[in-house]
């Protein structure tokens, strides 16, 4: 599979893919195709080539080079369009984060000791609420 290099330009393969797409069609029965295989496959090097079964159109034969054109360019803006998304999730999470919810302020961070602080107020006043629990089953 030939792929781009990087000094190509992205907008080649589309342009490639504009150029076949524009190239009017001819509509060709399967049986007539398998007939004449070799004039349909050199058909397909000048135009589309629609093949149809009772008049509805079957498939397309597309010169290779073509398919791997769209491929290509297809694929580029599949690959645009995530990155472009992905980059408005990334800019609407760094909003949200700094803007405060519901008109309130945004907390400020918690450092390690005032969290091992309400860790230790936390368990003191679990150890007083077992203590108690236990004195009244005493008695």
């Amino acid at each position: 599979m030939k792929t781009h290099s990087e000094s190509e330009s992205p907008v080649i393969p589309l342009l490639q893919v504009a150029d076949y797409l524009s190239r009017p069609q001819q509509f060709l029965a399967v049986a007539e195709a398998r007939a004449e295989f070799r004039q349909t496959l050199e058909a397909a090097s000048k135009r589309s080539v629609v093949l149809t079964n009772n008049g509805e159109p079957q498939a397309a034969i597309v010169p290779f080079q073509t398919l791997e054109a769209m491929r290509s360019a297809l694929l580029q803006l599949l690959v645009g369009e995530i990155e472009t998304s992905f980059e408005r999730l990334q800019q609407q999470v760094a909003t949200q984060s700094t803007q405060p919810r519901n008109g309130q302020e945004r907390p400020e961070s918690t450092t390690e000791a005032e969290l091992e602080s309400l860790v230790r107020q936390a368990r003191l006043r679990q150890a007083k609420a077992d203590s108690a629990q236990r004195k009244k089953k005493r008695r």
